[in-house]
């Protein structure tokens, strides 16, 4: 078990900024000798009611990187102990721990870590991948490599009971909407649909997406429901797809498992996809991918798993991704807001749907 003072120490390090000592805890783990913390830089963009990012420049002898990651829970300690209940920070460390043998390829390279099992907290002390991918970056080439290192994940746990059955595990109900009031939709719909600068794509496919989501959410959640389960990603949208880049070669390498769900496989890619590719590459690529990714499946998985019956499931997961967006969307802003900012994922699925047509496929 963990030395209590060292789950004070995450907790201290996590409320009150104070990082030298979980940071100078997490180096020693490594095994790296006489390493000195040059400064700590918090990195923007993540999701700030779960966890911190801070960039650390070190110095020591030998071969040592000039930064490292380190990721420690939430800062409010409502929203800490919210996410600590939940499990978020043991099951970010226990998938990271399955895919171990995959670190430095698809997964990171988890330097060391901390967990407290009292209070749930945990920190982590990661390679530095750099700056976020810009899209352009996301070649078919790089969109490929995800969906192999993805089906592979996905085929390993196909089907693992148990692991949908252990304590840290999200559960997989709603698991796309993650369990949000469904009743949110028709009404967020009717605001969005009907404003004039927050409509994330005005055009009859995406209207008629949204009229028949607002009468059948229900029906495409229950089927979701139903798909073969594996240990997926959860939220599995660009920002959590990093690249490794080593001189012209760039590889695609996913991170943060804090809402890992044992659920159906197609939201993961279908979420992937949509929040990716661009809707002209979408159009004239997005069915060969999801073709490919199929393929990479092992065969035991695809001898169970019809392609028809797969390609459907990938549809509907565009619809629960649509849905979870406007669920959570901003219906509300202050006349003469710029919006090209505001509900970016919403419009980069519509987008996607779109061209992509997913209503077709039911």
């Amino acid at each position: 078990m963990i030395n209590p003072s060292l789950g004070s120490m995450i907790q201290i390090a996590a409320q009150n900024g104070k990082l030298d000592a979980v940071a100078l805890e997490l180096l020693r783990r490594t095994g790296l000798s006489e390493v000195r913390v040059l400064d700590y830089t918090p990195l923007l963009g993540g999701n700030p009611v779960m966890s911190q990012v801070f960039r650390i420049r070190i110095t020591g002898s030998g071969g040592i990187p000039r930064s490292v990651i380190m990721k420690l829970p939430a800062k409010s300690p409502v929203d800490r102990a919210r996410e600590s209940a939940n499990g978020s920070y043991q099951r970010e460390i226990e998938v990271y721990r399955m895919l171990s043998d995959m670190q430095g390829g698809f997964q990171p390279r988890i330097l060391s870590e901390l967990f407290d099992p009292d209070t749930g907290n945990a920190a982590l002390l990661i390679e530095d991948l750099g700056r976020l991918p810009s899209r352009h970056e996301f070649t078919i080439g790089v969109v490929r490599d995800a969906l192999a290192g993805l089906a592979e994940v996905h085929a390993r746990f196909w089907g693992d009971s148990e692991l949908g059955a252990a304590s840290w595990m999200r559960d997989g109900y709603r698991a796309d909407i993650f369990n949000e009031d469904t009743s949110g939709f028709s009404s967020n719909w009717e605001a969005l649909s009907t404003s004039t600068s927050l409509h994330p794509c005005n055009h009859p496919i995406v209207n008629e997406v949204g009229s028949y989501l607002s009468d059948h959410l229900l029906e495409v959640l229950d089927e979701l429901d139903a798909r073969p389960c594996t240990l997926t990603h959860g939220d599995l949208h660009t920002e959590n797809m990093m690249l490794r880049r080593n001189g012209a070669t760039v590889e695609p390498v996913l991170i943060d498992w804090q809402d890992a769900v044992y659920s159906g496989a197609t939201s993961d890619v279908a979420k992937f996809l949509a929040t990716t590719l661009s809707p002209e590459i979408a159009e004239v690529y997005f069915e060969e991918l999801i073709d490919f990714y199929y393929r990479a499946l092992n065969a035991d998985v695809r001898t169970d798993y019809a392609f028809s019956s797969f390609r459907r499931d990938v549809m509907l997961a565009l619809l629960g991704t649509f849905a979870n967006y406007v669920i959570c969307a901003t219906t509300e802003i202050a006349e003469g807001v710029d919006t090209s900012s505001v509900n970016r994922s919403l419009k980069s699925v519509s987008a996607v749907i779109n061209v992509v047509r997913p209503l077709d496929a039911l």
